[in-house]
């Protein structure tokens, strides 16, 4: 972690001096990270007020031979939009806030509630013509500018975090990385979608784990998943690579380990005219032993791969429950699949889809599960 965040930081530095001349370097402060926090207002306005941290790489302090300086400084202001904060650091900074090499968006769970906060937040970013539309968004627990002052081996907390992003490919415990340009669409749909969340353990560590669901119609944060409810949304939406499923069996104790994850939805035909999608669901991967009694008789890769498929099947059951009944809130995609197979229908839906009638809650969702064993172990 440590080697790789160095060399961003050293590929950042390179782009910064590739992108423009000495003078012009000279005039500008390159933003790497922002967060945005909820502060109470100190006037009589009824805007909610915001704080505003933004990350700063100091160049000179990337330098190998610089070890006791900060490689970065956040500049923190507060106002009832970005655009205010940034001008409030003008007044005191001889440097411009430049933002395109900027790296993350941390919005913290507190703003994220307030109704249209999100949209016209990342409205801001995505107008702003030097904001690429690469940058990755995060909901955090908590305030941002804790997370833009963690300290450990790494020079520039906004890199660490963005490399954390990177490891979401060795497992299925958070959402799928987001992007500007994605949540553009998304909000511009009136689309609900999840975020991935981070947590603040201590001074020295942020852990990336869970989502946190952006309503459409509202373009707040309306629930929060855990680890679990995280991994079931992977599940029904293709998104289980490097999963892992704990089951007992025979009194052993047993891993599978995925590989490949893949969903389709599909629209059913049904007599009594309810709304019924499947949802077919690929798994592929291996089995890892855990904790195998010495006398333990081997069981067959068949037998196995029932108890995955049992298991899988308990575990999305329950959290498609949870989205219908508790959130009633469509992440799975079922809206999107109707207007682009079923436009007519859609059209007569899309209004109630997620409010007033809330079609999405009543719907049958069934689901088929087809789970393949690449490496079976010890199993016969």
């Amino acid at each position: 972690m440590k080697k790789t965040c160095y060399m961003l930081s050293i590929l950042l530095l390179i782009n910064l001096l590739q992108g423009c001349g000495a003078r012009e370097i000279e005039k500008k402060a390159f933003v790497i990270g922002v967060g945005i926090d909820q502060k109470k207002s100190s006037d009589d306005s009824s805007q909610p007020v915001m704080n505003g941290t933004f990350q700063v790489a100091v160049p000179r302090s990337l330098k190998p031979e610089v070890t006791n300086e900060k490689a970065y400084q956040n500049f923190q202001e507060k106002g009832h939009d970005i655009s205010e904060q940034i001008s409030k650091i003008a007044q005191y900074s001889n440097k411009e806030l430049y933002f395109a090499h900027n790296q993350i968006i941390l919005v913290s769970d507190k703003v994220a509630k307030h109704p249209e906060r999100m949209e016209r937040l990342l409205d801001f970013f995505v107008r702003h013509e030097d904001i690429r539309r690469s940058v990755r968004v995060f909901i955090t627990k908590g305030d941002t500018k804790q997370y833009l002052d963690v300290e450990n081996n790494e020079k520039l907390p906004s890199l660490y975090i963005d490399t954390l992003s990177a490891n979401v490919q060795n497992h299925s415990r958070t959402a799928s990385i987001k992007r500007l340009g994605d949540l553009q669409e998304d909000l511009l749909a009136h689309r609900s979608f999840v975020l991935p969340m981070l947590h603040y353990k201590n001074t020295e560590e942020i852990k990336l784990g869970g989502a946190a669901i952006i309503k459409g119609e509202s373009s707040r944060l309306t629930h929060t998943l855990n680890e679990k409810d995280t991994e079931a949304m992977n599940i029904l939406n293709g998104e289980f690579q490097k999963g892992m499923l704990f089951f007992e069996l025979d009194e052993d104790l047993y891993i599978y380990k995925t590989d490949k994850s893949k969903s389709k939805i599909k629209l059913v035909p049904t007599k009594n005219g309810q709304l019924t999608f499947t949802i077919k669901i690929s798994l592929e991967g291996e089995i890892q032993e855990v904790n195998k009694q010495m006398d333990s008789r081997t069981v067959s890769a068949d037998h196995v791969k029932k108890e995955v498929e049992k298991q899988v099947a308990k575990k999305i059951e329950s959290f498609i429950k949870k989205l219908q009944n508790q959130y009633k809130t469509d992440i799975l995609g079922l809206g999107v699949y109707m207007e682009k197979h079923h436009h007519n229908e859609w059209l007569k839906l899309k209004n109630d889809w997620e409010t007033g009638e809330n079609h999405f809650s009543q719907v049958k969702i069934n689901t088929q599960i087809h789970t393949t064993i690449s490496s079976a172990g010890g199993l016969r």
